[in-house]
């Protein structure tokens, strides 16, 4: 009996905390570790790195994507080079690009393993990349603290990659939408842009990165966007836009530096 009624005033002690203490407002308030959203998440230079990251990863993906069999982001591109030539025996093959070409082309089939081609994913996958350059652009600015070098290194970087797709767009397509920031609200009154005038633009964004983006030897890491990859890069949009010098003076002074 004695154990029983000591039972019995443990619960009632309990049950009078219960009651009397309560639940506060306070106690219901979330209280997040950190908010994932732009204007927190990239006002910081690990912000800034998370999208650099995305942009490198995304250059690889570009190419070999998982959700292609048969490599046909890459094999697409060679189908309208002097490459290779479409030619399974087990499907149609884009292999009369001036009859066979059409903007559904490689929509033929539900399976995407049955795709020909992959036009429409170097257009999706394409903005995406310039997506995410350009969130580095929008915010680099903003980040306090960061020295000025620094911050002229990742916009030298995003500009890479921005101009990277940007070139594969305007041969691929011609005139093109150009977008230089991150679309934030809704928009329907795109334009395309001419191929020349997008040309110019990229030509000066990689001269700036040529200036700030540093050589390999002097990184730390391997798999970043580095001088000598802005170097080429430059190279091809000078022979783009007509400046065969500037192109053959760019492209030799990466192999010299390549070289010794």
């Amino acid at each position: 009996m004695k154990q029983i009624k000591l039972n019995h005033s443990c619960f009632a002690i309990i049950l009078s905390i219960i009651l009397f203490s309560g639940c506060s407002e306070d106690f219901l308030k979330p209280t997040p570790l950190s908010f994932y959203e732009p204007a927190a998440t990239f006002t910081s230079e690990p912000g800034l790195r998370a999208a650099l990251g995305i942009c490198d990863r995304h250059l690889k993906l570009y190419w070999m994507t998982n959700d292609h069999a048969e490599m046909l982001t890459l094999g697409t591109e060679y189908l309208f080079s002097e490459l290779m030539v479409g030619s399974a025996t087990d499907k149609v093959m884009l292999d009369d690009v001036a009859n066979k070409l059409t903007p559904t082309t490689d929509q033929t089939t539900l399976n995407n393993l049955d795709r020909t081609n992959s036009i429409w994913y170097f257009w999706e996958e394409t903005y995406k990349g310039i997506s995410y350059a350009n969130t580095i652009l929008m915010y680099v600015d903003n980040v306090e603290g960061l020295d000025e070098n620094i911050r002229n290194i990742y916009k030298g970087r995003a500009y890479f990659h921005r101009a990277f797709r940007y070139m594969a767009l305007v041969f691929q397509y011609g005139d093109v939408l150009l977008t230089t920031r991150v679309i934030d609200r809704p928009k329907a009154n795109y334009r395309c842009t001419t191929r020349d005038a997008i040309l110019q633009m990229l030509t000066k964004d990689m001269e700036f990165a040529v200036e700030w983006v540093p050589e390999q030897k002097n990184m730390t890491q391997i798999g970043l966007v580095n001088k000598g990859a802005c170097r080429m890069l430059l190279a091809k949009c000078y022979l783009a836009i007509g400046e065969y010098a500037k192109a053959k003076e760019s492209a030799l002074r990466e192999e010299n530096n390549f070289r010794y």
